[in-house]
């Protein structure tokens, strides 16, 4: 992963998500190659690792791995924010 605001974060982490999420730095080898912003989008909704994949965003470095990881990052709700003129933010 990259991270060119903060590039301490930056190297490789495996995401395990059986039963609580876990983000830890791994020395093998990588399935995706993106940049910060990607699961961070995916995660907030609006928006998927596979669309991301395909906008050029992510790479798949073992096949299967994008479209499986994309479905991980998917919530029961789409994201929704009743802002604008009837919900100002206060």
């Amino acid at each position: 992963m990259r991270d060119a605001f903060c590039p301490w974060n930056a190297g490789r982490h495996r995401l395990r998500g059986d039963g609580a999420a876990v983000c830890e730095p791994t020395t093998a080898p990588a399935d995706l190659r993106l940049d910060v912003a990607e699961p961070g989008a995916a995660f907030l909704g609006g928006t998927t690792l596979a669309a991301l994949g395909e906008a050029g965003r992510v790479e798949e470095l073992r096949p299967g791995v994008l479209a499986r990881t994309s479905a991980a990052f998917r919530g029961d709700r789409e994201p929704w924010y009743p802002g604008g003129w009837a919900f100002p933010l206060y």
